[in-house]
């Protein structure tokens, strides 16, 4: 994809953005939210030739499947560009943008150009797309809406986060501290003040995580957001502590409950405990939900959304390999450079995405582990690639026994004294192998 050299919306544009205010007033009723508005920009896009064989295949085999959104997350440098559409080539029919701030796209110029091209949008191939932001100023909120709406190429819709667990978030006031803040109030008067402002031609939707005081408080204030406009609600069933070794199984009971309370009226989409298929499905049975939206596990397997690692396959990797994936991501970063208009930090961002790709083949293998950290080009990618390929070779390695690795880092014990080393390969750079009877011995 050619950048050109990035303009400014024309100062008409954005004339009424410095002047909006967070309105606190509850009495102007919202723009009325079109509950099937998700299921029409599915079907709007279904004749997409990339997603067509998943309709014709795995849609039609499970009925919960027909017209619910399989979506990829927001995350910050790995909803990219080229991470997006690997995705897409897999069944994931929705994705988010990672997470912009607001006010950073507002000043800075660098940073608008590594989060979205003014002059060349996102490419058509990139739709559905809905653009997450945080932040909690609606002047900077609604200045980087109008400038991305005006872009070519378009989005279909704009998500608040209010989701992001982490200190910097609390300091910059958005993510899931801003659910807490002022008992809610500002987050709600947020999402009605850009509601009024272009609520009437883009869905203003807000991924939110459970509150720590609970579940009660949790749907009153959901309630409130769908009432100061909200068009569509992404749970993600954990609370802000629930991260890293505390992360935890998602509280799809909590996510049920949403929806018995507000799915009449808006979209519900679950986030959080999604590891293959089989989840995607029991999820959609148990909640209730219009789609399931995966984060880590497809960071790590971008075919998630496949009939692959499922029940009805043995629970063989039936899709591509790990090693398939890797060079397809690159090979896509190749052609639209996630550092221009990408939302991406370029091939530091490539390489973090190979390194969740490869978790299990890099473990143990220094010296190609440190290629891959140190590769400044996606050359060296490849020729990484090609030694992990002869280092598998060795060790007889076959692809359906492959499984989540990465993902599963927080989810399994870790390994201590009385937890003996698993009776597997012990890599080493010389391809010594050690099983644990001989460690022992």
């Amino acid at each position: 994809m050619t950048i050109a050299s990035e303009a400014l919306p024309e100062p008409n544009l954005l004339e009424n953005c410095n002047s909006a205010t967070n309105d606190n007033s509850e009495n102007v009723a919202p723009p009325q939210v079109d509950r099937q508005w998700l299921v029409k920009l599915l079907q709007k896009h279904s004749s997409d030739p990339r997603i067509v064989p998943y309709y014709e295949s795995l849609h039609a085999k499970y009925e919960i499947l027909k017209n619910k959104a399989l979506v990829l997350a927001p995350m910050v440098d790995q909803s990219d560009l080229p991470f997006r559409l690997l995705c897409r080539n897999y069944g994931t029919n929705l994705c988010f943008t990672p997470m912009i701030h607001a006010k950073m796209f507002q000043e800075k110029q660098g940073y608008r150009k590594k989060f979205w091209s003014f002059v060349n949008g996102t490419p058509m191939e990139d739709r559905p797309l809905i653009v997450q932001l945080c932040g909690s100023d609606v002047p900077s909120l609604l200045y980087t809406i109008k400038f991305i709406m005006s872009s070519p190429g378009g989005v279909d819709g704009f998500d608040l986060n209010c989701g992001c667990p982490q200190t910097i978030a609390k300091r910059g006031n958005y993510g899931a501290f801003l659910l807490e803040k002022d008992n809610g109030d500002l987050v709600v008067n947020v999402v009605r003040a850009l509601v009024k402002e272009v609520g009437d031609t883009i869905p203003i939707s807000v991924k939110v995580r459970i509150l720590p005081t609970g579940l009660d408080d949790s749907l009153k204030l959901y309630t409130r957001l769908v009432d100061a406009g909200a068009s569509m609600l992404t749970i993600h069933g954990r609370t802000r502590f629930q991260k890293g070794l505390t992360t935890g199984k998602a509280d799809w009971d909590a996510i049920k409950k949403v929806v018995e309370v507000l799915g009449d009226k808006i979209p519900i989409i679950a986030n959080g405990s999604i590891s293959n298929l089989d989840d995607v499905r029991t999820c959609l049975e148990y909640t209730g939900v219009d789609g399931v939206m995966s984060s880590e596990a497809i960071l790590e397997y971008p075919a998630l959304f496949t009939e692959t690692n499922t029940e009805a396959v043995g629970w063989k990797r039936t899709g591509p390999g790990r090693l398939q994936l890797a060079r397809e991501y690159v090979k896509i970063s190749e052609s639209y450079a996630p550092d221009c208009g990408g939302q991406g930090n370029g091939i530091k961002c490539v390489r973090t995405h190979i390194h969740k790709f490869l978790h299990e083949d890099l473990t143990g293998r220094n010296d190609v582990r440190k290629e891959i950290a140190f590769a400044n080009c996606h050359e060296n990618l490849y020729k990484s690639f090609e030694d992990i390929e002869a280092l598998n070779k060795a060790e007889g390695h076959i692809v359906e026994n492959e499984n989540l690795s990465w993902y599963m880092r927080h989810r399994v014990p870790r390994r201590c004294e009385s937890i003996p080393v698993p009776s597997k390969i012990q890599r080493t750079n010389d391809m010594v192998q050690i099983d644990h009877q001989e460690q022992i011995a």
